[in-house]
């Protein structure tokens, strides 16, 4: 099997043997906390939306919601309801061949 297009082949310098680095775990949670803190207005006060302190994440999505710039709008329908698919293209002009390689019934006669 080795040898074969999109396989590694030993000794591949592509090959990531320690997995993702371990600082990037402490990143996203130093994030994750800086994303659950208070957030603060320019005077330094807590943010307060409708008689309630909102968290750094809170304002960032608000301030995304909020925006007219449609790539911040686009991020926050994200965040909120999932990526868009992306547009497939699909050439039906070729022939496509469907093999089902796993029949019962040859499997019972056995």
């Amino acid at each position: 099997m080795t040898g074969n297009k999109g396989q590694f082949k030993k000794g591949d310098a592509r090959i990531n043997r320690k997995g993702r680095p371990k600082s990037f775990d402490a990143l996203r949670e130093l994030a994750l906390q800086i994303a659950h803190e208070c957030a603060i207005d320019k005077t330094g006060k807590p943010l307060v939306i409708s008689g309630r302190k909102v968290t750094v994440a809170e304002a960032i999505l608000r301030t995304w919601a909020k925006s007219n710039n449609p790539k911040l709008q686009q991020n926050f329908i994200e965040v909120a309801f999932g990526k868009v698919p992306a547009a497939i293209d699909v050439d039906l002009s070729g022939v496509m061949k469907i093999e089902y390689v796993n029949d019962w019934r040859k499997q019972e006669s056995d």
